[in-house]
């Protein structure tokens, strides 16, 4: 008999479950608008940051009785414009987000590749040095940087570096001890591959999605750190325009003039808040 053929079915289509997502899309707008912000802000920004005009302090925002259209979001004890500073300070949050995780997120992988790798006594040393690191009180640690070598961005991007990188060393050492015992590992080195290639072609693509998870929720720390180090007047020097110095100086007139402090919170809230739902997102895309 002739076998019948039956017509095969219609493969269907995958629906995108936007609702799983809107956490990230939302993110990542957010974080696209204060990167256009913060990459815009001389065009943006309606004066120069660090202009005072004592004859127009403490105006509250535009809105409010006593606002001027000339200040939309109103001025602070020394009659700078709190929106130029809001613009120019993102850039200070993200430069330090950024490349606070760069610097923290390299050496943390070098050295967990290293460790995890080799073990032995290159282990136990950089195990050892990691957690010395950490050990050390932070606020202590942010005191005798800024006391020895000076506030300015690039100390706060070091330390950050440096202070940050055990959490990427321990994520690093820990999943490299895992993966070098996997087949296709033991294989690529029965076949003679160097161990710069097991590394770069083998062992490092595997751990691309925990550190940029890692990564995100790193950067959004590292700017609640700097706007707190700013509070406590161990950040940038006083005259940058920063979302903490701006805090630091409205601190003092919160229960007369609250937009002072009020504002550039809610910047640092919002910017923590768009790359949190970020990270988000990515740990569950990176591992369902």
């Amino acid at each position: 008999m002739a076998r019948r053929h039956t017509p095969s079915a219609k493969p269907r289509k995958r629906r995108v479950n936007w609702a799983r997502h809107a956490g990230g899309i939302v993110g990542a707008t957010l974080l696209a608008m204060f990167v256009l912000v913060g990459v815009l802000a001389p065009f943006i920004a309606p004066y120069d940051p660090t202009d005072g005009d004592l004859l127009n302090a403490k105006l509250p925002p535009a809105w409010f009785a006593g606002g001027s259209q000339a200040h939309l979001l109103g001025t602070d004890a020394l009659g700078q414009d709190i929106l130029s500073r809001l613009v120019y300070g993102t850039r200070v949050s993200l430069t330090v987000g950024l490349f606070g995780v760069l610097l923290a997120g390299g050496i943390g992988t070098l050295l967990g590749l290293l460790a995890g790798y080799y073990g032995g006594r290159l282990d136990a040393v950089l195990t050892g040095l990691s957690n010395l690191i950490l050990s050390i009180p932070y606020l202590i640690l942010v005191v005798v940087v800024a006391t020895v070598l000076g506030r300015s961005l690039l100390n706060v991007i070091l330390l950050f570096g440096v202070s940050g990188s055990p959490v990427f060393y321990r994520l690093v050492r820990g999943e490299v001890l895992r993966i070098k015992a996997m087949p296709y590992v033991e294989a690529a080195r029965g076949l003679g591959c160097s161990d710069a290639r097991i590394l770069w072609r083998h062992v490092l693509p595997n751990l691309a999605g925990p550190l940029l998870t890692l990564a995100t929720f790193e950067m959004s720390a590292m700017i609640f750190y700097e706007s707190g180090l700013g509070f406590l007047g161990l950040s940038v020097p006083p005259e940058v325009p920063s979302w903490g110095n701006m805090l630091a100086l409205g601190r003092q007139f919160l229960a007369v003039y609250p937009w002072m402090a009020v504002l550039p919170g809610m910047a640092i809230a919002l910017l923590a808040l768009a790359i949190n739902l970020l990270g988000e997102w990515l740990r569950v895309m990176l591992n369902p």
